[in-house]
């Protein structure tokens, strides 16, 4: 399956970024980015909004 859109994350400025996982291989990312990998829809949502708060990868 291809990554698909799971919903938006909010930078601390407002600015809003679609976020994507692909379930089969658990990659998440903001817009192109690489926000890590997540094994659940929770999961990635936390990765996601972590990356676009900080711009860092969430550290496992």
């Amino acid at each position: 399956m291809a990554k698909k859109r799971m919903g938006e994350v909010k930078n601390p400025t407002g600015s809003s970024y679609d976020y994507y996982w692909d379930e089969d291989t658990g990659e998440v990312y903001v817009g192109p980015n690489s926000a890590g990998k997540a094994s659940s829809a929770e999961e990635a949502w936390r990765k996601a909004n972590f990356y676009a708060t900080t711009l860092q990868k969430w550290k496992d």
